[in-house]
């Protein structure tokens, strides 16, 4: 009898964690508009350095493209090149629009913002920048926190977004884990799912990021300023060494 009770309570404590609704995420704890500033220069590093590794990416790949005789000197080489840079691109990428209910994300800082929309009253603007004289006009070209857009936002940076969506399976299968339903699979996950759109992505998570950086204190914050010279050299010196192969 009691190995039959036994029984029926392990059933319906599996019934209770099958039904048991997927935990919402919540707004990221701030105790100070400091630590919000803090919020948003970490966002901006995760995406800075996603857009570093895939400008590299885009900018590599045009030249191997362009000097296709010089990059097929050693193809291994610039094959896995660009591997690499795309897969740390996708790295930083899957942090910012992660889904997971612990972590620093994208979603999570727009769900604190939603949580904390005094912060960004015009009075406490103004405090913040009172060194700033012209404090008045930078807030009255920004304009006042607009909650229609912050719902879209929120919701664009979620799994409700077909393209984070796909971001998000992509980390769940391919890149942090060997999805075992993928082993025995006569068609790979890659092959049967579209890339990420990590150039759309990565504009949009800036043009959020300074959204509300421009709301808290009227700062824009910037992808960087880059020059490709290194990289341009490396290639035309590969021209230049199979122009002197070739007349020899």
């Amino acid at each position: 009898m009691r190995r039959n009770f036994c029984a029926m309570c392990d059933i319906e404590a599996l019934l209770v964690i099958k039904v048991m609704p997927k935990k919402e995420l919540k707004p990221l704890k701030m105790d100070s508009p400091e630590k919000f500033r803090g919020f948003i220069r970490k966002l901006w590093d995760e995406l800075y350095w996603a857009n570093f590794y895939y400008e590299i990416l885009v900018e590599v790949s045009r030249l191997c493209e362009e000097h296709s005789k010089a990059a097929n000197l050693s193809p291994v080489f610039w094959t896995y090149t660009l591997r690499a840079h795309y897969q740390t691109a996708m790295v930083y990428l899957h942090r910012i629009y992660d889904q997971n209910k612990e972590s620093f994300n994208l979603h999570r800082f727009l769900l604190t913002v939603r949580e904390n929309r005094e912060v960004f009253d015009s009075a406490n603007v103004r405090k913040r920048r009172e060194s700033d004289p012209h404090v008045d006009d930078l807030m009255g070209a920004i304009g006042t926190l607009d909650l229609v857009q912050l719902n879209n936002d929120i919701q664009f940076s979620s799994n409700e977004n077909p393209e984070v969506k796909n971001l998000n399976a992509w980390r769940d299968r391919v890149t942090f884990h060997n999805d075992e339903r993928e082993l025995f699979n006569q068609k790979r996950f890659e092959d049967e799912n579209p890339l990420p759109n990590i150039g759309l992505l990565i504009e949009k998570g800036f043009e959020i990021l300074n959204r509300y950086s421009q709301y808290f204190d009227t700062t824009v914050y910037s992808k960087g300023c880059r020059d490709w010279k290194d990289m341009k050299f490396v290639f035309e010196a590969l021209v230049h060494y199979q122009s002197n192969r070739l007349h020899k």
